[in-house]
This record gives structure tokens, sequence and C-alpha cells, in this order.
């Protein structure tokens, strides 16, 4: 069962300084909560995602996938700034004011709890800020291809991208993706898939540039330039190395990706590690693909077996609480 609404937070302070006022969040809930939260997971989406998990996330949120309705209650909240239903200001906002919504949203819907939240690159931002900012709240944050800042490699491709939309926002938003494209995909893979070939479609084209023009094409239907400025905006204020330390502190799994060099394994096992060291119980374990950044939605399979393992007692739980 789905259940999909539109909750009005009302206003909410930012980071900056500034206030908004009438702030909404689009919500996608499969399932029913347990009174207690005992099975509620949180679904984080990456960059450019949605509430609706299912649709770009099978194998983790789905019948019969990691994350089942039959046993999970799974929650996806638009991430404010995005295009697909929550509010999206102009004025700057940060990770922190994302979750800070997330967190009003989830007590208008009477979820004080969460056992799981889990997300991709801005998604695994998200995930680590609410083990940051709500550690009552949340037992287990899994931190996919994403760890504990936005580094300057990734600040300077992002910045790339926004003075690509600012020269013009349609065919910019085009370059944008293009360029953010390469940053997910690995060597190997555009070498084994495209090589030097030529078009498949027959253009005066490589094929590898047939591949990214095809990928403009889908994302200038469905991306806002004014979203996607503020939500790598967002992505480049990330760093949490310097967070006071909670009293209460969740568990941390982060994921590595072996062929990803946007957020690079050895960096994301890194900052396991200075969790570990603060006091988390926190562990790194990692992804083998030749999918680079995008693995985690490239090969939601592989990422199902790898995580399984940690999520026995907590599926058993859930069932229970069903």
């Amino acid at each position: 069962m789905i259940h999909e609404r539109t909750i009005t937070i009302g206003k909410l302070e930012l980071d900056c300084g500034a206030r908004l006022r009438a702030v909404e969040q689009r919500v996608t809930i499969y399932g029913e909560a347990a009174s207690d939260g005992s099975n509620v997971v949180l679904v984080e989406h990456a960059l450019t995602g949605s509430s609706r998990a299912h649709e770009w996330w099978p194998g983790i949120v789905g019948a019969g996938a990691l994350f089942d309705p039959a046993q999970w209650c799974i929650v996806g909240i638009n991430a404010l700034g995005s295009c697909y239903g929550s509010t999206c200001p102009t004025t700057r906002i940060t990770v922190r004011d994302i979750v800070r919504a997330e967190q009003r949203a989830l007590t208008q819907l009477g979820i004080e709890r969460v056992r799981v939240a889990i997300g991709g690159s801005l998604g695994g931002m998200r995930a680590l800020q609410w083990a940051i900012d709500a550690p009552e709240r949340l037992q287990t944050a899994i931190v996919v291809g994403a760890h504990d800042h936005m580094s300057a490699m990734g600040v300077a491709l992002n910045a790339l991208q926004r003075d690509a939309v600012a020269l013009d926002s349609a065919r910019g938003l085009r370059l944008a993706r293009k360029i953010a494209m390469l940053t997910y995909k690995s060597e190997e893979l555009l070498s084994s898939r495209h090589g030097r070939r030529p078009d498949r479609l027959g253009r005066a084209l490589f094929d590898v540039e047939g591949y990214l023009e095809h990928q403009a094409d889908l994302f200038e239907r469905r991306m806002d330039a004014t979203s996607y400025a503020a939500l790598t905006h967002a992505m480049d204020s990330f760093d949490v190395r310097g967070f006071e330390i909670p009293l209460t502190k969740p568990e941390l799994i982060f994921v590595g990706i072996t062929s990803d060099w946007l957020f690079r394994a050895q960096d994301v096992r890194a900052a396991a590690r200075r969790f570990e060291l603060r006091g988390f119980p926190s562990r790194y374990v990692q992804l083998t693909s030749s999918h680079g950044h995008d693995a985690f939605l490239a090969e939601p399979e592989v990422l199902r077996v790898l995580l399984e393992p940690y999520l026995r007692d907590a599926s058993r739980e859930a069932a229970v609480a069903r």
C-alpha cells in the first residue's frame, strides 16, 4: 500500500539566518508504521531523486526487496530544495536544513522513531546528518557512496555545473548533467561500454557522446535549474567532521564503492574510522563495482546482498512489529 501526500510544516529557520514560510514536504509512504517506529526506514534520495523510492531504487525498496513493505514502513521525503513536490527556496540551504525539515514532517506524521535511515550520495549525507542531529530518534544510519564532508574536487565540479546553468538555464542544465554523469561513472565502465565506437544511432558522434546526449535529454525534461543549484550548494556545505559528540550514538554503516572517484572508497573508510574513534558503533563495508559512484543505483541487487547480513536483526524486529 502506497500513500503519498504533501505535509505543511510551517515556518523553517535556515542555517543562513533566513526564515521560510509555510514549507511543504512531499512524502511517500509504503506499508504501515509500528507504534514504536521499530519498522520505519527512511530512504533518502540522491541529488535528482524523489520521494518515490520504489521508482529509482528497485531491489532496495519494494516487494521482495531489502526493505519490503510487507515488513517495513518505508518513508521517502522529497528534499527541501528539490523540484518533486517539496518547497524550493532561492535562499541558500544546507543538508542540516533539509534534515530539519524532514524531522518536522515525520513528527507531523506521528513518527518519532526511525529504525534505519539509508541513502546514497546526497542521501547518504542526509542519513549521516540525522545520526548527528537527531540521534535519539534514529537507530542505524547507512551511508552509501558518501562520507563526512564534500571534498574540494566535489565542490569544484559542482561549481562548474552551476556556472554552466547560470550561462543558459536550458543548454547549461544539459551541460551540467553531462559533467555530472562523468563523475558518476568510471573510466573502466565507459571504456568497456562505449570505447571509441561510433554512435549506435548512426549520428556523427562517438557512442560515448551519444550516451551523454541521451542523459541530457532525459534530465532536461525532469529537472529544474533552480533546484539543481540549491541542492548542489547544499552538498557543498556538508562538513560534519567537527560536530559536538551526542550522548546517544546510532549505529553507522559506511559503504564505499571501489571505482567511485567522486567519493573515493578510501575517504569513506577514513570517515567510518573517524566516527569509530569518537565512540560511534561505526563500520565500513565495500561494494565492488565498475559502475563508479552510480553503483548504488546501477547495481542495487549487489548492494542488497552486501547489506543483508547487517540488517537481519532489524528485519526480524520489523516482522515482529508487524
